[in-house]
């Protein structure tokens, strides 16, 4: 069985971390900021918290993006 490809949403999750740990702090505010409008454009579009995106519920995207946003100081 093929490794499933991860998407635009795992990815940027991934690399906005790896920001955070290199101390690359605008970089990762950025790609949480990418994610939540991801996640709001799919919103607009009708899904619900409930639905997924990449096989993960909207609602738990949001909070990843939030979350890394608020604990590691990065609201504006």
């Amino acid at each position: 069985m093929a490794k499933k490809e991860k998407g635009i949403l795992h990815k940027s999750f991934e690399k906005a971390r790896e920001a955070v740990k290199s101390g690359n702090n605008d970089i990762a505010r950025d790609l949480f900021d990418f994610m939540i409008v991801t996640v709001a454009n799919e919103r607009l579009e009708g899904a619900g918290v409930n639905d997924t995106i990449e096989d993960v519920r909207i609602g738990i995207w949001l909070e990843r993006a939030w979350y890394g946003l608020e604990n590691n100081n990065l609201l504006l």
